[in-house]
């Protein structure tokens, strides 16, 4: 059983997730902007945190990375890695705060499983929003990033998006797992699949 602390940086209502089994078996996803807020949390937890999961390239999600990595092992999509090394990609350099992180330690493909502990964590392609997005499925509980949010999905605008990937990725990679699977989105409340499919008038 999997618990799961859900950290919010207000300025851009981003979520970082702090998932652990065990004080020793835990992982970051996306940690954003707030560093401190995302160690105190750490602290809190008396946790071990191991391995920093990306959903996808942009600097919202990733701001924190250089400053918590150390020893934890940073782990995304090639494609992921690739831009997140790219300013203009990550979205920083239109922001002013030009940066970059430096390539993944362990990149993921499609289906594949990555065991930390007793915790199974698989990675599942969702291309759209941008072109190196990826979901994480921790037993019932699905990280979706910037793909799928609460009655909404993720824009498309920014380099590398494509309206018509982001929905074909929901219905063929999300909307296939099971209804009672919880959604924990990039930004805004959680949800659930079966709530989006019945709820979700973006895809249809």
């Amino acid at each position: 059983m999997i618990n799961i602390e859900k950290i919010i940086s207000y300025d851009f209502d981003q979520n970082c997730y702090l998932v652990y089994e065990d004080k020793n078996n835990a992982v970051l996803i996306d940690p954003g902007f707030d560093t401190f807020k995302i160690l105190k949390a750490c602290e809190e937890k008396g946790v071990n945190v191991t391995h920093l999961f990306i959903t996808h390239c942009h600097y919202d999600h990733i701001y924190s990375v250089n400053e918590l990595r150390g020893h934890k092992k940073v782990v995304c999509s090639k494609r992921c890695s690739e831009n997140m090394g790219k300013a203009s990609y990550n979205l920083s350099a239109g922001m002013g705060i030009p940066f970059i992180v430096e390539p993944a330690d362990i990149t993921v493909s499609d289906g594949e499983k990555i065991v930390i502990g007793n915790m199974e964590i698989k990675a599942i392609e969702t291309k759209g929003h941008t072109d190196c997005g990826f979901c994480y499925l921790i037993e019932d509980s699905l990280f979706t990033g910037d793909t799928l949010f609460k009655q909404n999905v993720g824009r498309w605008d920014f380099p590398t998006g494509d309206e018509q990937t982001l929905y074909k990725s929901i219905r063929e990679k999300l909307y296939v797992l099971d209804e009672n699977v919880k959604v924990y989105p990039g930004h805004g409340a959680d949800t659930s699949i079966g709530y989006e499919k019945k709820f979700n008038f973006f895809v249809n």
